[in-house]
């Protein structure tokens, strides 16, 4: 008879970093509550600022492996029990990015689902010659595709790091090779990068805009979310494409035939009605996006009329509903969204104003030193919030309208900003979508050393984005 493994906490897993961290800001958080020692910050405001903090340590330290939804109760309770309405706690899961991300996800559990993004990717593949730079190509040319169909990066990447693994054992290439490890690594960058460009090709349009107050959001449309971005995101996606080349390039040719390539894509068999069904549905989609102020209909309900499709046709059944999205992550955006919204109505907003108005004077008096200072302090931050920068990001969202109003900074540069520190991937903790790519690849995808070198050619070419789009930005009047 099998052994029941026994998962409760013994008292060395105390001692480990995860429940250190979280104890330590536990602690500071249960100071804050009893001392109120901030003045000029009311008591629902010491309140919600440590019911926070509690929620951040859970978040960035994750003890136990607890769940996201684990902070998003904590984040709730606490709350509600400071005095905020429910409504008011909760507003972030009514905000229309969630209802955008919803469809989005189930978008790319479709693709997966049904096999079309494997044939979408091997129907690519086949079509090239096979060389180095022709697959470069065609997972850049993958990475926008995917990222027409579905704004779910996680989908994309997956997607793409299974079939390069594959292509990169059709090649013969040894692990820990700067070949294998060069067609890996773009294949996984093609489904995060060249997508956060436009406002529906990544989640971080909806969720970081959703941090803003009604009034800025009225300002950073969907419309100049796409004016300000989609240019340094194909320079950053290109630049990073072309210095992966460079680095990682082996002196040897690939040792492969076309006709290896067009066997992957035999395999597949033939192109089934789901899979039709769910390219049809998105296309459609992606085609009325650039419409919808003629035909009267916002993206997140397009998305839904989508979604809808494919629960009509049986493409997503019943049993999808609880398996095809992590419903964890869903409630942990929500919560996320929700934090902005909070810190303007317990009072932090305007606590921490006067600290803000002392400090963006010596930063916004040149913009390039905005730019870059700006930037530089979020990297840093992403060394201890794991959650993509979100957390950080709804807090320095609440400058917004100041850097707007007083220095003429468009909210879509600060939402640029977080999407830079976003993709920072330094160390694994910093990026859940490293170890979500290893574990697919079991061992047998990159070298570690070699994505460490990409991730310095990253922040490399955010700052060199910065310096190089600063008048392009002053042309079309979002930079001072």
């Amino acid at each position: 008879m099998e052994k029941q493994q026994d998962h409760t906490l013994k008292t060395a897993d105390f001692l480990t970093l995860p429940y250190i961290g979280t104890c330590l800001l536990w602690t500071a958080a249960l100071i804050i509550e009893i001392a109120h020692p901030f003045d000029g910050l009311s008591n629902m405001g010491h309140n919600v600022f440590a019911t926070i903090i509690c929620v951040l340590a859970i978040w960035i330290f994750k003890p136990g492996k607890v769940p996201y939804v684990t902070g998003t109760v904590i984040l709730i309770v606490g709350c509600v029990l400071s005095g905020i309405n429910l409504s008011n706690v909760a507003a972030g899961f009514a905000d229309s990015s969630v209802w955008l991300l919803i469809p989005a996800l189930f978008f790319g559990f479709a693709l997966k689902k049904t096999g079309l993004g494997n044939r979408i990717a091997y129907f690519m593949l086949k079509s090239i010659k096979p060389s180095y730079k022709g697959i470069l190509v065609c997972w850049f040319i993958l990475g926008i595709v995917f990222s027409l169909l579905t704004p779910s990066i996680g989908i994309r990447f997956l997607i793409l790091t299974a079939i390069s693994v594959s292509v990169a054992d059709a090649c013969s290439l040894l692990e820990n090779s700067k070949g294998r490890s060069l067609i890996i690594i773009t294949a996984w960058a093609a489904g995060i990068l060249p997508g956060i460009g436009w406002y529906t090709g990544s989640l971080y349009g909806p969720v970081v805009t959703g941090f803003l107050s009604e009034s800025m959001k009225s300002v950073a449309t969907e419309q100049m979310w796409s004016k300000v971005m989609v240019a340094p995101w194909m320079f950053i996606s290109i630049g990073f494409f072309i210095g992966c080349y460079f680095l990682f390039r082996p002196k040897e040719e690939l040792q492969i035939s076309k006709n290896t390539f067009k066997k992957l894509y035999s395999n597949l068999g033939p192109t089934t009605k789901a899979e039709k069904i769910v390219l049809f549905t998105l296309i459609i989609v992606f085609v009325c996006m650039p419409f919808q102020l003629r035909i009267g209909v916002s993206s997140y309900q397009l998305m839904l009329l989508g979604f809808l499709v494919l629960l009509l046709t049986k493409v997503i059944e019943k049993k999808d509903i609880n398996v095809g999205v992590s419903w964890d992550i869903i409630l942990f955006i929500g919560a996320i969204i929700s934090l902005s919204n909070l810190i303007n109505i317990s009072g932090i907003a305007d606590w921490i104003a006067p600290t803000l108005e002392s400090i963006m004077p010596k930063l916004a008096g040149s913009s390039l030193l905005f730019l870059l200072g700006v930037t530089l302090l979020f990297f840093l931050l992403r060394f201890i919030d794991v959650t993509w920068g979100w957390a950080v990001a709804a807090f320095l969202a609440t400058a917004a309208p100041l850097l707007y109003n007083t220095y003429h900074i468009h909210p879509t540069i600060i939402m640029f900003i977080f999407t830079l520190g976003g993709g920072v991937f330094f160390f694994n903790y910093q990026q859940p979508w490293i170890p979500q790519a290893e574990s697919i690849m079991q061992n047998s995808g990159w070298n570690p050393r070699h994505l460490l070198q990409a991730s310095f050619l990253y922040a490399g070419l955010a700052f060199l984005t910065l310096i190089i789009f600063l008048p392009y930005w002053k042309m079309i009047g979002v930079m001072p």
